[in-house]
């Protein structure tokens, strides 16, 4: 009987380890799901540095973690609880810019803010008086 209930208890923990790693969510997994065109995406008529400055004013609002920023690169990356968040800012002309969010949960569901949501919170924010062109 010991040889049986040790082989399901080397399979209970493989499967485990296998639902737990299934879970898992990198910053890498973001950036591939980014180029796989995944995401939600809204042009604002606001430039680059102004939709960089709005995005981190959404994501801190929001009681986000530490965002870490790569504007070489144009993304931030932040987490708020089990959600990691990337969000992408391109340039479509000198007063526009492209905003695609990315959220993927660590655990089964989105904590914190949705994809719908920032942009919500971005177009109260991109519409504010300090941000319209004179």
């Amino acid at each position: 009987m010991k040889p049986l209930s040790r082989k399901f208890g080397i399979v209970l923990v493989a499967l485990s380890f296998l639902i737990l790693t299934g879970c898992a969510t990198t910053f890498g997994d973001l950036v591939r799901s980014k180029q796989e065109g995944k995401g939600t995406s809204r042009v604002y008529e606001v430039n680059v540095d102004q939709a960089w400055e709005i995005a981190k004013k959404v994501l801190q609002w929001e009681g986000t973690g530490e965002i870490k920023e790569n504007r070489s690169e144009g993304y931030m990356a932040t987490k708020s609880g089990s959600t990691l968040m990337g969000v992408w800012i391109e340039p479509i002309d000198i007063v526009q810019s492209r905003v695609t969010i990315i959220t993927k949960s660590t655990g089964r569901t989105i904590i914190g803010l949705s994809e719908t949501e920032f942009h919500e919170h971005f177009a109260l924010f991109a519409n504010g008086p300090e941000n319209k062109q004179r």
